[in-house]
């Protein structure tokens, strides 16, 4: 039988109480010492071993680490403290299934120890298990039941499950006993307005009113409360009461868009209503007269309105910001530009200024002369107008003319360059882009835009070298400064770069990077399971669940997942067809770079804890070579679910859904992923290749069973019947793009109509839809197509007529 820690002798326990202590203090090395002093004598002690194996894990020897672990559990599989070294090591992997698991074992064996029952509270809460956080939560108040960190935890438990009624009775049951230790003030102020936020999730308006009026002794988030008064106010229809509270919230901050909305609420009018457009007008103008600064207020009007009062409030904001000098005000504006109306107007309201301002140097119902710098910015507004329109040749002839005005601002030169951006000539607009720069130095920004328009000209090892500059001087390595500051946008663009270079393992490499940053930011939420709770700062807390809820739905986690899973998907083929990816090697490639160009080699110690360091490993794998020898289907499909899981409603995690599992001879789960596109889009032009392509796979694969090869082909029949391959091309650019890529997925059987899809791409009928990057698609695909040289040689003719700045055809 194995000998627990009580078991041990009196010394032997002593320093088995020390190694958790030093494991708390992170004094790793000196713990890993003393339970080795403990094996000498009891080298069989489960416990010791797996206290042992949780050191080596953060020392970096990680398997022996989890094979000493597994070993202490198998001499004594009911230790709760085995278990929990366990779980803890798991979490530290971010194997958070596992973990929960381990966890769930040391329950078993020491079923009141709190310490574990908060940890897998946090662990449950982090996958989003919230029944089971109910359940582990009040075993924690009925354990200790006066510790209100446990009673709090129970409330927001019962809110994340949607009972608000219980959560409710917590607090209250919390307040009325004894509480040990006691809360601080901010503690109180945030429980109970925590408390009055429940009762109005639980449409208890009124009682949650008079209850705001009774805690306002306590708050010290007066505007809080103040906000929470006058949604209130207006949910009970006392508007009156509602509008003053408003007017006050107004007052501290003209700028939040909410208040605004509430205020005019409470006068009965809602700017979505076509009626109550003259209404809100007047309500807004009397606000400004109360707040001239608010830029807001000046705004507003513009979402809303039309005819006159457009064009009214249009001419207050744009001759505002041009006497100002405002260069954001395009970018501001830019969301008016869905409505055609307003798009115009805006364009002939400004080239009226300059107009007026060219020939009198005054607006016309000005009595002042105008500085020349508002000529300057009507010229630079009407070039983003253009540009926004396409028509990049009038855009230019204007931006010159901003420059020629203002040669030392660098704002007319950032957009210069992304005039010749849109308009086809990269390297152009990159070379302006780097003259803005060195306008300024010490400008991030324009240094950061600059960084993305090297890439975007394929010119990665120059981005570097650029992006660094404005890496803090300490950094022990500038190269691993990037990753630890989590520049997601740079991580994916410079992995689109290489890409576009042929370089898979090396745009692998950086989408990961992106990727590792997004699992980054929903792992660290479990600092604040508890963390959050013992502050009291519970209202906080809860945004900031439904908020990691959403963290995966970001456009560039999207991109960079998106991108990484076809870079997958590619090599899978390239080995499938006996010509595998090498991994391109590059002659800096194994020299760091530092800041002032030159090389460094070796490792970096980093900080680790108290008394510790840690050697980290700069770039260790910079070809990417460990992407491209990976299972790469296998990660492929890791992506894919998370996908599934975050972004189940895109076309596109449908589509890269079905070329993974294809490629992996998965045809239920192929089917699944046509099924689910169909729900989404049920005249998707990528449907018919895909059912065309399953049937395909079933009629070549003799390994897949005759009955369920024979029931798959039915359903897909049933369900998809015969659709012409090419159906749903009219539709738009985007469509025929999409119906080509599939014809060229299916094999060279279908190039030829692929190629006669494509030739389309420069017709007139898709010039609403066309841009610059679908046109350099279609090109790469025909050359896919195995295109004659006149057929290409037509297609850059057509395209350098449509984008005559363009380099790129």
């Amino acid at each position: 039988m194995s000998m627990t820690v009580s078991e041990l002798p009196h010394k032997e326990q002593t320093l088995f109480r020390q190694t958790l202590k030093l494991y708390e203090a992170r004094q790793y090395k000196k713990g890993l010492k003393v339970s080795e002093q403990i094996l000498k004598k009891f080298p069989d002690h489960g416990e010791t071993l797996a206290v042992k194996g949780l050191f080596l894990t953060h020392m970096g020897r990680k398997d022996e680490g989890y094979e000493l672990i597994d070993r202490g559990i198998e001499i004594n599989p009911r230790s709760s403290i085995s278990w929990h070294m366990y779980g803890i090591v798991c979490r530290n992997d971010q194997k958070n299934d596992q973990a929960i698991k381990c966890y769930e074992e040391a329950i078993k064996a020491d079923s009141d120890n709190m310490h574990i029952l908060r940890e897998l509270a946090a662990l449950y809460t982090q996958g989003r298990l919230f029944a089971k956080v109910v359940e582990i939560r009040e075993r924690l108040v009925k354990l200790n039941p006066t510790f209100p960190m446990f009673w709090m935890g129970l409330a927001v438990a019962y809110h994340l499950t949607g009972r608000y009624d219980l959560a409710i009775k917590v607090i209250s049951a919390h307040e009325s006993g004894k509480n040990e230790p006691p809360l601080n003030k901010l503690q109180i102020s945030e429980l109970v307005l925590y408390k009055n936020v429940l009762m109005e999730l639980n449409g208890e308006h009124q009682q949650a009113l008079e209850h705001l009026k009774e805690i306002r002794p306590q708050i010290t988030d007066i505007t809080a409360w103040k906000e929470q008064k006058a949604k209130l106010l207006l949910k009970v229809d006392r508007k009156e009461a509602a509008a003053t509270a408003y007017q006050d919230l107004i007052a501290r901050n003209a700028e939040n868009n909410e208040y605004i909305l509430g205020y005019l609420a409470c006068n009965g009018l809602d700017i979505n209503c076509e009626k109550d457009e003259d209404a809100a007008i007047e309500v807004i103008d009397t606000l400004q007269q109360q707040f001239p600064t608010s830029n807001r207020l000046r705004f507003l009007p513009l979402t809303f309105t039309t005819g006159d009062n457009f064009s009214k409030a249009a001419a207050s904001l744009v001759k505002y910001s041009l006497r100002k000098g405002i260069p954001s005000l395009f970018s501001s504006l830019k969301a008016l530009y869905a409505d055609q109306w307003k798009a115009a107007a805006l364009g002939t309201l400004v080239e009226g200024y300059a107009t007026q301002i060219r020939d009198t140097q005054r607006f016309s119902d000005s009595t002042e002369d105008e500085p020349s710098s508002v000529l300057m910015w009507c010229q630079y507004y009407l070039a983003q107008h253009y540009d926004y329109h396409g028509d990049y040749e009038r855009a230019l002839a204007l931006i010159e003319e901003a420059v020629c005005l203002a040669p030392k601002i660098v704002e007319p030169y950032m957009i210069k360059a992304k005039i010749l951006k849109h308009a086809g000539d990269f390297r152009g607009a990159r070379d302006i882009m780097d003259f803005a720069r060195q306008l300024d130095l010490g400008d991030r920004y324009i240094n950061s835009k600059c960084v993305k328009y090297m890439l975007r000209n394929n010119e990665p090892d120059e981005a570097e070298k650029t992006f660094l500059m404005f890496i803090r001087d300490d950094a022990p390595h500038l190269v691993q400064e990037t990753l630890e500051i989590q520049a997601i946008w740079y991580m994916c663009e410079r992995g689109h770069a290489f890409r576009r270079q042929g370089d898979i393992g090396r745009a692998l490499k950086h989408y990961h990077q992106a990727i590792a940053s997004f699992d980054t930011y929903y792992q660290d939420q479990m600092d604040f399971h508890s963390y959050s709770i013992r502050k009291g700062t519970l209202r906080t807390y809860v945004d900031i669940i439904e908020w990691e809820g959403t963290v995966y739905s970001h456009p560039i986690y999207q991109d960079a997942a998106r991108s990484a899973i076809e870079c997958y998907a590619e090599l899978a083929d390239l080995k499938a067809a006996g010509t595998p990816f090498t991994p391109i090697v590059h002659e800096t490639d194994s020299k760091p770079l530092t800041r002032n160009g030159s090389s460094q080699q070796g490792q970096h110690n980093l900080s680790a804890g108290i008394g510790e360091t840690k050697v980290f490993d700069v770039e260790k794998d910079p070809n990417g070579t460990e992407f491209v020898n990976s299972d790469t289907l296998a990660e492929a499909l890791k992506l894919v679910e998370n996908l599934e899981k975050s972004c189940d409603s895109a076309p596109e995690t449908h589509m890269l859904a079905f070329e993974v599992h294809l490629r992996m001879q998965k045809y239920f789960l192929v089917l699944k992923s046509i099924n689910a596109l169909k729900t989404i889009d049920a005249e998707h032009p990528a449907l018919p290749s895909m059912v065309t392509r399953l049937n395909q796979a079933l009629d070549t694969d003799d390994s897949f069973a005759a009955s369920l090869k024979g029931a798959l082909k039915s359903q897909v029949s049933k369900a998809f019947g015969s659709t012409a391959i090419d159906a749903g091309t009219d539709q738009s650019l985007a469509a025929l793009l999409i119906a080509a890529r599939g014809m060229l997925a299916i094999g060279q059987t279908h190039a030829s109509q692929a190629k006669d899809l494509l030739m389309k791409a420069t017709d007139d009928k898709y010039a609403d839809q066309r841009t610059l990057l679908r046109l350099l698609e279609a090109k790469q695909l025909l050359e896919k197509c195995n295109a004659s040289e006149s057929d290409l040689a037509q297609f850059s003719l057509e395209a350098k007529r449509l984008y005559a700045l363009a380099t790129c055809f």
